[in-house]
């Protein structure tokens, strides 16, 4: 075990709320046995609170098919979506004592979660998520745990690679992080602030450095740390042939995730009940631009949104 996969187990078994919990079991009668494991992530988890908002979770299974039995209407089209393009996403929720609480979970096995967190995945749909921390809410097993913690390190580990060649030496974690961070926004359809990388890092500002201390060792360049005014700060060799290719990497890497970004919205609007409402919803809490409504009573309902998100977008609601 490397010292970066220890930091994630630490990490993996931070408290989580209540409701957490109460939808975890949920999941489990959900999936059964082939439920391995039901990590949480997000603003929820940053907040130790799950009484406002839509709690971010993952069900992370041994395989598709057994997620969907074939008794399940549509069972075979969720699989071979699940496969193509993970991950679907779906709504839960449960009640906790008086109170109810929600979740939206996304459903990818073990295999995918190591596969897409590696540093081979171009696409940072996965690995920018899962290099934040983390909380384990349920593992099946040991082995599940050591899975989870295995491909939470590899996440790191990928986003330090993929962020580096963005940032001149020497450099600090903060730089790194916000840097890399406003790339993975531009390479999906956010509705974050201008300066929503910078509040992510302040909050676990300690945290990010030790890991960006633990990852920098392990990158394929020479590498060396400094302190200075108290300040740590990182040297990478980066070749300039390197960071040329990485500037185009990350300019083709903005136009393929997009695509694959808005065919995941598309599509889990179709399984995610309320998914419409969601993704509206989540425009406005992160952009502060008001949704108008109106297109509901519009005869063509569809149309109508069409030209609701158009508007949004221009008012930079999203990218």
């Amino acid at each position: 075990m490397t010292a970066l996969e220890a930091l994630i187990r630490e990490e993996l078994a931070r408290p989580v709320p209540e409701g957490a919990r109460a939808l975890a079991e949920r999941l489990r009668a959900r999936f059964g046995p082939t439920l391995r494991a039901v990590l949480m992530y997000g603003s929820n988890l940053r907040e130790g609170d799950d009484r406002e908002g839509v709690l971010d979770l993952y069900a992370l299974v041994a395989d598709y098919r057994g997620a969907y039995p074939s008794r399940a209407l549509g069972a075979g089209l969720l699989t071979l979506a699940n496969r193509l393009l993970p991950p679907n996403v779906f709504y839960l929720e449960t009640t906790v004592g008086a109170r109810v609480v929600r979740c939206k979970y996304a459903v990818l096995t073990l295999d995918d979660l190591a596969r897409r967190t590696a540093p081979a995945a171009a696409e940072p749909y996965f690995w920018a998520r899962f290099a934040q921390p983390c909380a384990l809410v349920h593992a099946a097993d040991e082995r599940a745990h050591d899975a989870v913690a295995t491909a939470l390190a590899g996440a790191v580990l990928t986003f330090v690679r993929f962020g580096v060649p963005l940032v001149a030496a020497p450099f600090d974690a903060r730089a790194l992080w916000t840097q890399a961070w406003r790339e993975t926004y531009a390479a999906e359809i956010r509705p974050e602030r201008a300066d929503a990388a910078a509040a992510l890092y302040v909050r676990d500002a300690e945290r990010f450095e030790k890991a960006t201390a633990l990852a920098v060792p392990l990158l394929p360049w020479a590498a060396a740390g400094e302190v200075a005014d108290g300040r740590r700060r990182f040297r990478v060799d980066v070749p300039a042939p390197e960071r040329r290719r990485a500037a185009r990497a990350w300019r083709l890497r903005r136009r393929q995730a997009k695509a694959l970004f808005l065919l995941r919205i598309m599509r889990n609007a179709l399984i995610f009940e309320g998914g419409v409402d969601y993704v509206l919803w989540k425009i406005q809490r992160h952009s502060g631009v008001a949704v108008d409504q109106g297109w509901r009573r519009r005869r063509w309902r569809w149309l109508a949104l069409g030209a609701e998100a158009w508007r949004l977008y221009r008012a930079r609601a999203f990218r």
